[in-house]
């Protein structure tokens, strides 16, 4: 602080905030971020606005030109040092009057430069904010659009935030920031957008806007953790990262997963999630890196080890893109559950204000992209838990496939480690800068999306002995080989066209196989009655033909037969196996599976003499080929080789598409031999 003595000097009512770049002032009562007026507002404009800022010196000048202050109270920016002292927002003010009438100018410190370039509302005149720029501790110049409402009360947050993002302040002067922040009106109006992805025709991120408006701005209550961001060039991306995935139908697949969330919109389709799962140092996060570095670098990916509360902010920043989760195993089984549902569902939880009232729901698409050594299944009986038909529907789960983990095509390189490390430390040097070339071809595609993905789906979908289950999976499917094929047309990835919607076809294959044929539910239903008889057979069922036989637990069935047995429920006995669905559900599944052999007249249950006793039991056959997901032999089990990318031959089951391989099949072994 500095004061200088002055006599009988007017002390006008109104507060005026002067802005001043290295020691011009600017006009009094208006607002302006440096010596020439800022017209640069937008995202996409505004990272030249802060390059171009002058930077205060480290050491002050030896001549500093004296700065006089008109009006007193008054706020004032210096981007340099004045007479005054360091670069920074200072109150100018005066002393009471002595005896004599005698005062002193006041001239205090409050924090390093904050400008104020712009005010915000939303399309709805709600949600005001400030755009506010400044220099953080290092140097460097950032940009947050603030929401005016975390003026209300103490302001706690609002100086944690400024000071978590860099901004020095005057610990005893913190409480005049609410005031200075509030004391001017800026010049500069835009329209603020309160999530990532489209907004009408433009796409926001954090930092920039794609589009054709230059009014629109990202306005959050906290600094970006999203971690969106660019190093390196398009052709540096393409020669280092994207090119490798030819070959590679794993990773082509995942790569494709990056782009698919721009398009969610535009498909009218709110959410995909597809999850990677398989042995350890087999390539899973590989692939996820790359996907993710469409976007941003190596903290983009996030991991499952959160709350779902923590995952509901995360998707409203990953809105319209990609969100990847790494390592399913990480994260809490029942937690993990609910989140499925929540983030496939778009909408986070209703919760009240502390006035009692209901908030906003958060709202988002996304496509999700999650790897694990473990299948959702398997996460969740660790905690005893069943997965349901809709959560896997909405965690489509692919197994790593290739002849080195996932993949095929080294590309040269010895071993598959040496790929993989490889793809790593190029998805950490070159990143962001695809995603942003995909939007700016994607904004001015004026064609039917919808319509390129019905055309699409027709490959996919074979026949109409699919069930709905398997449709919505294959659309799934289906979008992400649009995106794929999208970057190649564009030239973003540098793919010839065709090779990403080959690696979607052959990717939905291994999701068949893996998932098996039939709805969820059937085949939830016939695994846990086999896991009920593998678990009890001995303790719960006793012989049909040993009259004296003693059950040790309480009585499931019975058993006839020896290479094929037979089994008769009880009513109790077939509840316990399948907690959780209704009989007429069961009796459903095992019918359509052939395993129930139905009583007079068609009923699902008949009358069985046991002991000389007649007993309503329920008569089940098991049948193998059901559980396995393939209605024939191995002939339908085919893996792919890089011989010949995108082609197969044999029987693809229900692929749609005819494909060429070198392979021989051992049906005595139901093994595929390359």
């Amino acid at each position: 602080m500095s004061a200088v003595k002055v006599k009988n000097k007017p002390v006008p009512n109104k507060t005026h905030v002067a802005s001043a770049t290295g020691v011009t002032t600017s006009n009094d009562g208006d607002y302006s971020g440096s010596t020439e007026k800022i017209t640069y507002v937008t995202g996409a404009t505004l990272t030249d606005a802060l390059t171009d800022a002058v930077d205060p010196l480290e050491k002050p000048p030896e001549d500093k030109k004296k700065i006089e202050v008109k009006y007193r109270p008054s706020y004032a920016v210096y981007d340099d040092f004045t007479n005054f002292g360091q670069a920074g927002v200072y109150y100018h003010s005066l002393s009471k009057p002595d005896k004599q009438g005698n005062q002193v100018e006041i001239n205090e410190w409050l924090w390093d430069p904050l400008h104020i370039d712009a005010g915000s509302c939303d399309a709805g005149s709600d949600n005001f904010g400030l755009l506010l720029r400044f220099r953080n501790r290092r140097g460097v110049w950032r940009n947050w659009l603030m929401p005016l409402e975390m003026l209300s009360g103490g302001c706690e947050e609002l100086r944690a935030e400024l000071l978590k993002q860099g901004l020095r302040i005057n610990h005893n002067k913190r409480t005049q920031l609410p005031n200075y922040l509030q004391s001017q009106i800026p010049p500069k109006k835009l329209e603020c957008a309160l999530k990532i992805g489209w907004h009408g025709d433009s796409f926001v991120l954090p930092d920039k806007v794609i589009g054709h408006r230059d009014d629109i701005f990202f306005q959050t209550d906290h600094s970006i953790t999203a971690d969106y961001g660019q190093f390196g060039t398009l052709e540096e991306w393409q020669s280092n990262v994207s090119r490798y995935c030819i070959g590679n139908y794993f990773l082509l697949f995942m790569a494709s997963i990056g782009f698919t969330g721009a398009i969610l919109k535009k498909c009218n389709i709110n959410y995909v999630g597809f999850h990677g799962f398989g042995d350890s140092s087999t390539g899973k996060s590989t692939a996820q890196k790359i996907a993710a570095s469409a976007w941003g670098g190596e903290s983009f990916t996030k991991t499952w080890k959160s709350t779902g509360n923590g995952l509901e902010a995360s998707a409203v920043l990953y809105n319209d893109c990609l969100m990847a989760l790494d390592e399913l195993g990480d994260s809490d089984p029942r937690e993990a559950l609910g989140s499925i549902y929540m983030l496939g569902n778009g909408t986070g939880k209703q919760r009240a204000n502390a006035k009692g009232s209901a908030r906003k729901v958060h709202r988002w698409r996304i496509a999700l992209l999650s790897n694990g050594e473990k299948t959702l299944r398997s996460h969740a009986q660790t905690a005893g838990l069943t997965v349901k038909a809709g959560q896997e529907i909405r965690f489509l789960e692919i197994p790593v496939f290739g002849r080195h983990g996932a993949f095929d095509e080294l590309h040269g390189m010895k071993d598959g480690r040496l790929f993989s490390d490889t793809l790593q430390a190029n998805t950490a040097k070159y990143y962001g800068v695809a995603g942003i070339a995909y939007l700016e071809k994607l904004i001015n595609d004026n064609q039917d999306f919808g319509e390129l993905l019905e055309v699409a789906l027709k490959k996919f979908i074979a026949d109409d002995a699919m069930d709905g289950q398997e449709k919505r999976a294959a659309r799934a499917f289906a979008v992400v080989s649009v995106a794929g094929e999208l970057t190649s047309k564009y030239g973003i990835t540098g793919w010839p066209e065709g090779v990403a919607e080959e690696a979607a076809l052959k990717c939905f294959y291994e999701w068949q196989q893996h998932r098996g044929t039939g709805k969820s539910e059937d085949q939830d239903i016939l695994k846990a009655i086999r896991d009920f008889i593998d678990g009890y057979e001995d303790t719960r069922f006793t012989s049909l033909n040993d009259s004296n036989a003693q059950c040790h637990h309480k009585r499931a069935g019975w058993y006839e037969g020896l290479d094929t047995r037979i089994y008769y429920f009880t009513a109790g006995g077939l509840s316990d196996a399948t907690i959780g669905y209704d009989n007429k559900r069961v009796v459903e599944a095992m019918t359509k599976a052939g395993w129930l052999v139905c009583g007079k007249g068609g009923k699902p249950y008949m009358q069985q003499k046991i002991s000389r006793i007649n007993t309503r039991v329920y008569k089940i056959t098991l049948l193998d080929d059901f559980l396995k997901g393939s209605t024939s032999s191995a002939e339908t089990i085919i893996r792919a080789t890089s011989a010949d990318l995108g082609t197969y031959s044999g029987n693809a089951g229900s692929m749609g598409s005819t494909v060429k391989l070198d392979y021989e099949v051992n049906l005595e072994n139901d093994e595929v031999i390359f």
